[in-house]
């Protein structure tokens, strides 16, 4: 019997966060699932990490050459047998009803893209890993047992054993604002409620947790796999099918847990150079104007009323378009080339 849902989850040389996120799985109170995992050339022990679940999990691991995330993704989808195809990455603790709350959003609609909500995860120390200094403090207060960890350039703080003992208990023993979710996620909901006028639904959907029926997937050609590095493969995909007509909703639940971890200098070459890619396959004004706000250009509530603005004139003043996207390409590219020198 097929699975009801396939977790996708790409990785690569993070088998410690791959070990925590596995975990959560076997503690789901939906069990009609499958894990696919497609490692993108790891020189880790991530093998043996996958292989080690295959007696509590119904999982199938893929080796592939390193080419990238959205090629890594592509190869889990293929592969899938599940109806419902689950975005997760390996960094990702899944709350106990993440996968029921996943299947349920589709029992009832064909074409909708489903967000789950997202909160952050003190799953390992390091001194350059992407905390704020009130996120630390926090932690002090709350276990003061940890001090002599957090003055370790590394440490553990939350162990496979310690999940498969009380998944519930130990993730709201360790959460924190996921950044971006806080940051970004929660300001449109507040904003837009129902996604209501908001003209960029399709930036909600990123590879760390979101699902949708599988053959939907497939209708828009998956992922790009032209993006290569950090960044906007997963926003192409979901802007794909915001153009083909599928909906976006936000979950109540779905949640999971990101472990928050450092985040390297040359991801902002990597952002840019994915930014170039979508800018020359789209070419559209909500694409720039979504881009802008990520570069702080602009502020999201103005870029959205730009956005219907334009919606409501069909699209006129396709040469001041034309001239945005020139402008834009000039900007990235020079951006580049400074990171480069």
């Amino acid at each position: 019997m097929a699975p009801l849902a396939s977790i996708v989850t790409p990785t690569r040389n993070r088998s410690a966060a791959l070990a925590r996120t596995l975990t959560s799985y076997t503690q789901q109170r939906e069990r009609g699932f499958e894990v696919v995992i497609a490692d993108d050339g790891s020189e880790d022990d991530t093998r043996d990490v996958a292989r080690s679940f295959a007696h509590e999990l119904d999982l199938r691991y893929i080796r592939r050459a390193p080419v990238g995330i959205a090629a890594a993704r592509n190869a889990a989808i293929r592969s899938a047998r599940g109806d419902v195809v689950i975005f997760a990455d390996d960094d990702r603790v899944a709350g106990p009803s993440f996968v029921a709350d996943h299947v349920a959003a589709h029992t009832a609609a064909a074409r909708r893209l489903a967000v789950g909500r997202q909160r952050g995860l003190f799953a390992e120390w390091s001194r350059d890993a992407a905390y704020s200094p009130g996120d630390v403090a926090a932690l002090r207060t709350r276990h003061p047992a940890l001090a002599a960890k957090l003055d370790e350039p590394r440490a553990e703080l939350v162990s496979p054993a310690a999940l498969r003992a009380d998944l519930a208990g130990t993730l709201a023993a360790f959460e924190l604002a996921e950044p971006w979710w806080h940051g970004y996620v929660r300001y449109v909901l507040d904003t837009w409620p129902g996604l209501a006028g908001f003209a960029f639904p399709w930036t909600l959907g990123v590879g760390s947790n979101l699902s949708l029926r599988r053959a939907v997937a497939h209708e828009v050609g998956l992922h790009d796999e032209a993006f290569v590095g950090w960044g906007l493969e997963d926003n192409d995909f979901h802007y794909r099918l915001h153009v083909a007509g599928v909906e976006t909703v936000v979950l109540d639940g779905g949640v999971n847990y990101h472990q928050i971890h450092r985040r390297g200098p040359e991801r902002v070459a990597e952002w840019s150079r994915n930014a170039l890619r979508m800018i020359d396959k789209h070419a559209s004004l909500d694409v720039l104007l979504y881009l802008s706000v990520c570069r702080r250009r602009l502020e999201l509530g103005v870029a959205n009323q730009i956005a219907l603005d334009h919606a409501a004139l069909a699209g006129a003043a396709p040469a001041l378009v034309a001239e945005l996207v020139r402008l834009t390409r000039d900007q990235l590219r020079a951006s580049l080339r400074a990171t480069a020198g």
